[in-house]
């Protein structure tokens, strides 16, 4: 299934060359479907045998491509497909494990999760190449795993000085007897943690691609405030549960953004006045020990 975000969709309806182009960067992708979906689901055998699952059974799989403009953080359909498909699983679900799964609180985190393996597939920054595969338990005996690749497109003439951006989603359920017998507790905390891990990465990355001249200083304030929101949100949430000690000890380690937007913020601090708003936002954020 392929969608385009309102905006893309526009700039197509007025232009047959906007449409060829879109057509021509979406096929370029499913092209690479085959070759990609090998690679995931190599991933995703490497990943059960590492979590000592050997019953792995595939309670539902799919894959998507959405195109966009690159600064758009917008997965609302697929999301909602994916929101279906999990409560789709659950029914005549009756045991514990099934409940807690697909709760709506935990399918929210999951939705959560694919936004910020999107984004992170779309940002051209080796600071967030690890995050476009992912593997969750999202309950005993529940796998889900994740996997998003990324093409780009720039034709001034047709689309502005945006990118527009096709990206292929793929994504498994696994259900393991097994891992259910092993694993007796569940933290649907956990997802969150890792979200806001992600998403943290994903601002840090922003920011090198701002301090190296690939990001613009209002596309990179209009990203940022975006995932600056979902942080917020995912910080919330992790709080009301409880989990937030937890928290800032899974940050803890994670000194690899302290070290990028600190070199990052020197090279800004060189750049000239335009760059001020950003300068002044990362040293209040460094200040409070936000990326570590």
């Amino acid at each position: 299934m392929a969608c385009r975000t309102a905006s893309v969709e526009r700039v197509a309806d007025k232009s047959v060359n906007a449409q060829k182009q879109l057509d021509k960067l979406t096929e370029s992708v499913k092209a690479q479907r085959d070759t990609l979906l090998n690679e995931f689901d190599g991933k995703v055998g490497e990943n059960l045998k590492k979590a000592r699952v050997s019953d792995g059974t595939l309670l539902g799989s799919n894959d998507y491509i959405k195109v966009e403009y690159s600064y758009e953080f917008s997965l609302d359909k697929i999301a909602s497909v994916i929101k279906d498909t999990l409560k789709a699983i659950a029914v005549n679900k009756d045991s514990k494990s099934f409940q807690d799964a697909f709760s709506d609180e935990a399918v929210e985190s999951y939705t959560d999760l694919v936004n910020s393996v999107s984004e992170a597939a779309k940002t051209k920054s080796t600071a967030t190449a690890s995050l476009s595969f992912s593997m969750n338990r999202l309950a005993p005996g529940i796998y889900a795993f994740l996997s998003a690749t990324s093409a780009s497109l720039l034709e001034e003439e047709t689309f502005g000085n945006e990118s527009i951006t096709s990206t292929i989603i793929f994504y498994q359920l696994i259900y393991s007897i097994d891992d259910l017998q092993n694993q007796k507790q569940f933290d649907e905390a956990a997802i969150d943690i890792q979200n806001l891990m992600n998403m943290k990465r994903i601002q840090a990355s922003y920011t090198d691609m701002l301090a190296n001249g690939k990001m613009g200083i209002q596309e990179w304030m209009t990203r940022d405030e975006e995932a600056e929101l979902a942080i917020q949100r995912l910080s919330a949430r992790v709080d009301k549960r409880g989990f937030t000690n937890r928290t800032r000890m899974a940050t803890r380690g994670m000194s690899e953004n302290q070290r990028i937007v600190t070199e990052s913020l020197e090279r800004l601090n060189k750049m000239g006045q335009v760059y001020y708003p950003a300068v002044s936002i990362l040293e209040s954020r460094l200040e409070l020990s936000y990326f570590n």
